[in-house]
């Protein structure tokens, strides 16, 4: 056959291999061309037999069907009535309509339901079982493209979870520090705990208590290896960010600039009212405009249709104090309660739960405090202070 693929070999042979056993349903209310496609295929495929409309539904919903044939005209529930209920069953499934009294009429409602072929009774045996062939390979076809799909839409899937996690994990990487701090105490306990039951079991040289030797043994390895790891990522996760004397009317100044050109906030109005001559801070631009961003895209988020953002700075008794309000929809008390804790998020699914936390974190450690307020369909104002910078500039 020399370089022929494989819908080249079925087509030639107009069979497919023995080995697939593919399956056919025949819905045939006479006996004799039921039996005559039946020896046909039988040798090729496995044929199941329905002698009404009502038993080829039965067929088709319990067991794996390739290909169906199908008369059009049958007693009771016609081929028509039968070809809608298998559309209901299986959408992509290939029809054969078979018929000796076929009408235009019904030849157009056939096609409309989507059958593959049209054959009129009697049929030539060749013409079927080319078919035939023809059906089961579209089928086959159709399978594993549904198959495909389905395996790209749970790749997606994951992928899409996937980035959730690295975001999520991203953001944390501010509070990891702190919380590998935490894993590492009780470590440290449980280390201790066991090497003090080691040395009272080795006092007492019981060879009966062997097996729980070894049990704290490795318990105590684990735990030596678990605080290696809390190590390591401890010293990965220092805050390296320079902090240099920076203004914070020009930080909010590019952020802003960033927005009004990004589509996300179309349908905001910014309003800025900053004191001109603004003490400096000593803090990391980088992260001053993770907070900022957060803050923003929250207020841009809270606001479903046109809304405001207004931004005010000013000096106050040696700090430097940011306001934030935006004219969305707001929030009662016990929500706004919990804004801060890590992985609590009003987005229905679509926020991470941490970029308040993660802020809060940047300012403290830049020896600032935030705070909110808000109020249901009045809006969100997030107030910043910062201290200001005493030295040279």
């Amino acid at each position: 056959m020399g370089n022929m693929n494989l819908p080249e070999v079925l087509s030639a042979a107009n069979m497919p291999p023995v080995s697939e056993k593919n399956t056919v349903l025949i819905i045939d209310d006479e006996l004799g061309p039921r039996e005559s496609l039946r020896i046909l295929l039988k040798d090729f495929y496995t044929v199941f037999l329905a002698t009404n409309g009502d038993e080829g539904l039965t067929m088709l919903k319990t067991h794996s069907i390739d290909t169906i044939i199908l008369d059009l005209r049958m007693p009771g529930k016609s081929g028509l009535e039968t070809l809608e209920e298998i559309r209901k069953i299986n959408p992509d499934v290939p029809v054969i309509v078979l018929t000796g009294f076929g009408t235009l009429e019904a030849a157009q409602k056939a096609v409309h339901l989507n059958i593959f072929e049209f054959i009129s009774k009697p049929f030539d045996i060749n013409e079927m079982k080319d078919c035939v062939s023809r059906a089961v390979e579209k089928n086959r076809i159709i399978l594993s493209t549904t198959s495909i799909i389905n395996q790209l839409n749970n790749l997606n899937t994951n992928i899409e979870q996937k980035i959730h996690d690295l975001e999520k994990f991203a953001l944390l990487g501010e509070l990891s520090a702190e919380v590998l701090h935490e894993i590492n105490n009780p470590l440290t306990i449980i280390l201790g705990y066991v090497q003090i039951l080691m040395q009272e079991m080795a006092s007492r040289n019981d060879t009966t208590t062997e097996e729980t030797w070894q049990y704290l043994k490795v318990v105590e390895n684990e735990v030596k290896r678990c605080q290696t790891i809390a190590k390591s990522f401890f010293n990965a996760s220092k805050n390296s960010f320079k902090r240099t004397p920076v203004s914070i009317n020009i930080i909010i100044e590019n952020m802003i600039c960033f927005f009004r050109d990004n589509p996300i906030a179309k349908h905001v109005n910014f309003f800025c009212d900053f004191e001109k001559d603004i003490s400096l801070i000593l803090a990391s631009p980088e992260q001053l405009q993770q907070v900022f961003t957060n803050l923003l895209v929250n207020a841009i988020e809270a606001m479903d249709a046109k809304g405001n953002i207004n931004i005010e700075t000013k000096n106050q008794s040696k700090k430097v104090v940011v306001k934030i309000s935006d004219t969305g929809k707001g929030m009662p008390k016990e929500l706004l309660e919990k804004i801060f804790q890590p992985f609590f998020t009003t987005k229905s699914g679509k926020g991470t739960g941490i970029g308040l936390t993660i802020s809060k974190k940047i300012i403290e450690t830049h020896g600032g405090q935030i705070y909110a307020e808000s109020q249901p369909e009045k809006g969100t104002t997030f107030i910043l202070y910062f201290p200001a910078y005493e030295g040279n500039a």
